[in-house]
């Protein structure tokens, strides 16, 4: 139990064309510059954002691992988040903070602050940001006094429209504050959901927690979390709101580098790219059939152990940090954060394989 440092909660709830690219950037951009940074693309090839998805067999699953060494973009101080600034506890432990960096320096977030109480237990839903394939939003939970928060057992949103949940894409939260200073009773969370965009943009959601907490004292206890008698558990709390429907409007760029490097011995190809205001996803496959075998597709894909995409901006250079990994039928596939509203001049990704003299890195652009 670390009582001292951020604690990360990755829950993977399930409980549930054309050849025009419209650019998915802040709306009220000037037309021009708009139409300029579009430009950069047509080297690649475009794939229409009504084409089917192509099925892919789930060979393995990574999940993210977050370390003491910070993953992103700038200090915490490189843009100001006005009331959501108290989040920033949990910037050095977060891959999305790029990617929050970016949306609130375009004023891409909507503010909610509703709240839900029963008993001990309050929660808050303070902000969400979204695009057509992610909802990230940002909440508070709180204790009574006698009790200190252990986490969210549960953090969830459901579609009004259709009554289902949405697929829950893990998250991170912790007591911390950024002054160094404890309040147990207080606790910052962040969670993702994943979307569908083949599937009607949701509107209408509903938010539904349930806060884990621990008696006064027990938090900094190192068994804290095995022992199921200490674990108390409020109601489910839920918080209903509109999505702002500027986030639909925010639509997935798909271009196809066709760039060739090497893994492990194999020949692979970056075939694949989606870039979205709120995340990155690369699709790599084995470039020969006769090379397409489990062996192969396993070995290329833990022979990376650095990814990063690098974003060159007119703020700086920011690092988006892989998010997520798996296996497909023809190689694997890695999930990253987004800067795109940040319109960037370049974007590379950078895989690190080997260790001392074999250590390499490959740096393979995406835009150039």
């Amino acid at each position: 139990m670390l009582s001292d440092a951020v604690r990360m909660h990755e829950a993977a709830e399930a409980d549930a064309g054309g050849n025009a690219v419209r650019m998915a950037v802040q709306a009220g951009m000037e037309s021009g510059r708009r139409r300029s940074w579009q430009s950069r693309f047509t080297k690649g090839s475009f794939i229409g954002l009504a084409a089917a998805a192509v099925a892919a067999m789930i060979l393995f699953f990574i999940p993210v691992i977050h370390d003491s060494a910070s993953h992103t973009s700038a200090p915490p101080g490189a843009v100001n988040w006005g009331e959501l600034e108290k989040f920033k506890r949990l910037y050095s432990f977060d891959m999305e903070a790029a990617t929050l960096d970016s949306a609130i320096r375009h004023n891409y977030i909507q503010m909610i602050n509703h709240s839900a109480a029963s008993g001990d237990y309050k929660i808050t839903l303070n902000a969400v940001t979204a695009d057509e394939n992610r909802i990230i939003f940002l909440y508070t939970a709180e204790v009574a006094e006698g009790q200190e928060v252990y986490g969210t057992s549960s953090a969830r949103m459901k579609d009004l429209s259709t009554g289902q949940y949405l697929e829950n894409g893990g998250g991170i939260g912790g007591n911390r504050a950024a002054s160094g200073l404890l309040n147990n009773r207080i606790y910052y969370g962040l969670s993702i959901i994943n979307l569908d965009r083949n599937k009607p943009f949701p509107e209408q959601l509903e938010a539904d927690f349930q806060i884990a907490s621990v008696d006064t004292g027990k938090l900094g206890q190192p068994k804290t979390g095995t022992i199921v008698a200490d674990m108390h558990y409020s109601p489910r709390l839920k918080v209903s709101f509109k999505l702002d429907p500027k986030f639909k409007e925010q639509q997935t760029v798909i271009v196809q580098p066709d760039e060739d490097f090497v893994l492990d011995g194999i020949e692979v190809t970056l075939e694949k790219v989606e870039i979205s205001p709120l995340l990155i996803r690369t699709m790599i496959k084995i470039k020969n059939e006769s090379d397409i075998t489990w062996q192969n597709r396993q070995n290329i894909f833990e022979v990376v152990y650095g990814n990063e995409i690098q974003s060159i901006t007119k703020y700086g250079i920011v690092h988006l940090g892989m998010t997520l990994g798996s296996g497909t039928y023809e190689g694997f596939e890695r999930r990253y954060g987004s800067n795109l509203l940040d319109q960037p001049k370049s974007l590379n990704m950078i895989l690190k394989t080997g260790t001392g003299k074999n250590a390499k890195e490959i740096n393979v652009p995406i835009l150039p």
